[in-house]
């Protein structure tokens, strides 16, 4: 895990196993809660991000250049905000094809619509966050 996520991932937990019982029965409480799922969650996607970016642009491009599209163009650096660009213009090439291919009736572009909706399943997939675990705590 990256400094930022573990950071993050440590701020997240204090606040629920820390401040929360201190706050139990209160609006704040929940609010502390909310927010230190939601730091942990941060924590774990800002981890993950660009490796997630990056095996996301390398799959549209495959499925792309399968369709004939062109997809040769690659991210000016690793840093996400290289990286979404360039995802997004893939997605929205590959939403493209994928409206093309949906009116064909030839099998090949029946099996290539087939995986582009398996991509943007997986896709969306992993962008889910994964609820973080918590050990019970006792209000003081």
């Amino acid at each position: 895990m990256s400094e930022i996520g573990m950071i993050l991932d440590r701020i997240g937990r204090s606040l629920v196993a820390d401040v929360v019982p201190h706050l139990e029965g209160h609006y704040a409480g929940g609010q502390a809660m909310l927010t230190g799922i939601m730091t942990v969650m941060a924590g774990e996607a800002w981890d993950g991000a660009a490796d997630r970016l990056h095996r996301e642009i390398e799959a549209m491009r495959a499925v792309l250049r399968e369709g004939g599209v062109a997809a040769d163009e690659t991210a000016a650096s690793l840093r996400l905000s290289d990286l979404e660009p360039t995802r997004n213009r893939f997605a929205e090439r590959l939403i493209t094809l994928q409206t093309r291919l949906e009116t064909s009736t030839d099998p090949a572009d029946f099996a290539l619509n087939t995986r582009i909706w398996g991509l943007l399943l997986a896709g969306a997939a992993e962008r889910m966050p994964t609820p973080p675990e918590f050990p019970e705590t006792e209000p003081d």
